[in-house]
């Protein structure tokens, strides 16, 4: 059970920097829309934690809405598919995709909502998350990513998924 949750809560905060990283990286994003970005998803994910919005009612609205799947995003991909590891490290970044494939609705959704991203952005977004979410699992890339967003726009992330803008 404590594994489990120490999963989701890693899951969760994997994905914000993904997306933040995206935005920076993929869109251009400066320091303060990425900041924004940040506090909307303490926003979604207290809301969520809450339950007073599932993330498969958010994985509809994406999906009718803005044109995008979330589970199809990591559909075909199975953890280092090109990569001789062990059985377990395998298991693991196989139980940690499914934790990702099910919370990035929610992690995504600000983008929707609020900045009103259709399709074609969407679905350029969710390539974008999948390159970078593999390489934060499968090559250990959250360090850099961390860095590159201190170095680039001052946003300093702490593994606990909050951020301070310095």
């Amino acid at each position: 059970m404590k594994v489990d949750k120490e999963m989701v809560k890693l899951s969760i905060v994997y994905s914000v920097m993904a997306v933040a990283y995206c935005l920076r990286k993929t869109f251009g994003w400066g320091k303060i829309k990425i900041y924004r970005y940040a506090v909307d998803m303490n926003r979604y994910i207290t809301s969520v934690g809450k339950q007073d919005r599932d993330i498969p009612a958010l994985n509809d609205e994406l999906k009718t809405e803005a044109g995008i799947d979330c589970t199809k995003i990591f559909e075909g991909y199975k953890p280092y598919m090109l990569k001789k590891v062990s059985l377990q490290k395998s298991s693991e970044a196989e139980a940690m995709f499914e934790k990702i494939k099910y919370i990035l609705p929610m992690v995504i959704y600000p983008l929707y909502s609020r900045e009103g991203w259709k399709q074609k952005r969407m679905n350029r977004l969710g390539q974008a998350l999948k390159e970078t979410l593999i390489d934060i699992l499968e090559s250990d890339e959250i360090d850099n990513i961390k860095r590159t967003m201190y170095e680039e726009c001052g946003l300093k992330f702490y593994d606990d998924g909050t951020v301070d803008p310095n």
